[in-house]
């Protein structure tokens, strides 16, 4: 147990003299230097950092503006298609229709007709 208390007395004082020399050495005139010029490597990264960053968010930007432009497009080209293939659709519809009408009156008018040949042969004629 004592060997221990002396071993960790032993370590801190190493820590405590390392640690004064380092704060003498980082007051000193090379400790300013080094300081300096950490701080001017430190201002280098972080500008090219900066830099690097808007030209990679204006790209980002760029890109996303250009895929809603596209979308938009694509929007527009179906919204004018649906357009067309509804008027198409309508126009086939009534078309159906007219066809289903003048199909009806032609076997309206031919029913009319047999029943009229049937009554004139029965020797009665009704109003039809």
């Amino acid at each position: 147990m004592k060997n221990e208390t002396i071993t960790r007395g032993l370590y801190f004082l190493a820590g405590a003299a390392a640690g004064i020399a380092f704060g003498m050495y980082v007051n000193s005139e090379k400790g300013n230097a080094l300081r300096d010029t950490l701080s001017d490597h430190l201002d280098d990264l972080l500008q090219n950092l900066s830099e690097s960053a808007q030209e990679q968010l204006g790209g980002l930007m760029s890109t996303l503006s250009t895929a809603v432009e596209n979308g938009l497009a694509q929007v527009a080209n179906l919204d004018d298609e649906i357009e067309d293939t509804a008027s198409t659709v309508g126009e086939d519809i009534r078309d159906a229709i007219e066809d289903a009408e003048t199909t009806f009156e032609s076997g309206m008018g031919k029913a009319r007709l047999r029943l009229q040949q049937k009554f004139a042969a029965a020797g009665a004629i009704p109003k039809i």
